[in-house]
């Protein structure tokens, strides 16, 4: 059996967060999972029961989205990224390995850029951060992307944990959830990326229509210790369905960097 996801909730001074923690080993500096735009973290289930079978892992329901109230509007990705130190800080956790798909990996670069002593790695999964098309350009891209994935397996996946947290976000966040929809598409978050300190994997499909290619081979020019990995398996959501194959090569890398780090700390 997988370890047990249990549910928590912290305040903060405008938010309540609410957030998932599984893993059994605390000693370790836990994986902060950053979920995508417009749903939460339930769709991300199997990726975290297996990331907590061999290392601790947190996983917040972002700001606004779904569980975790703000009422505000959430203007830029440094506001979200501040709003999630806070977490952090509420939780007394001095330092974390990020992993972000899509939105996710935007406020994981906000995060690494801002506050890069909470930052011992980072994992991007077809980040944000990079200008791409308008709407009406990525729209029918999307619409695309999202029938060759209804040929996939994972049918609960499909046509209930994403269609319900997206539809309860529209419905009860719609100020944010548009918003960040802008933010994703049309941010640049290149100003930051130079000022991440933190060793980088950046993780893509290259049949990713949404954001391609050439905005990870950007990405991993700009920000100063990254390297990239393709996957040749779905499209931006690729490793939801491949969950196995998504945490095998997040859960190498954080073992890379935490062996490089003891050794540093040996030879110190």
């Amino acid at each position: 059996m997988p370890p047990q996801l249990t549910s928590h909730r912290v305040d903060l001074t405008h938010s309540s967060i609410f957030y998932q923690q599984g893993g059994v080993q605390f000693d370790q500096t836990p994986i902060l999972f950053l979920h995508g735009w417009g749903i939460s973290t339930d769709p991300y289930q199997e990726i975290l029961e297996l990331l907590a079978q061999k290392h601790p892992v947190l996983a917040p329901d972002l700001p606004s989205f779904a569980r975790s109230s703000y009422s505000q509007l959430i203007p830029d990705y440094e506001s979200y990224a501040q709003l999630l130190i806070q977490f952090l800080d509420v939780l007394g956790l001095k330092q974390v390995h990020l992993a972000g798909h899509s939105l996710g990996g935007g406020l994981a670069i906000a995060i690494a850029a801002l506050a890069p002593e909470r930052v011992k790695s980072a994992v991007l999964i077809g980040s944000t951060g990079i200008p791409v098309e308008s709407i009406l350009q990525i729209v029918p891209r999307r619409a695309i992307e999202m029938t060759v994935q209804t040929f996939l397996p994972r049918l609960k996946l499909k046509f209930w944990d994403i269609p319900q947290a997206f539809t309860y976000n529209l419905l009860f966040n719609t100020g944010n959830v548009v918003w960040a929809l802008l933010l994703s598409l049309q941010a640049d978050l290149r100003p930051l990326m130079p000022k991440v300190q933190a060793r980088c994997l950046l993780v893509w499909s290259d049949k990713d229509t949404t954001i391609p290619m050439e905005i990870a081979q950007e990405m991993a020019n700009t920000i100063p210790n990254a390297e990239l990995t393709t996957v040749e398996e779905g499209c931006h959501e690729w490793g939801l369905w491949y969950p196995e194959k998504l945490t095998s090569i997040m859960l190498e890398f954080v073992t890379v960097v935490e062996r490089a780090n003891s050794q540093v700390a040996v030879a110190l």
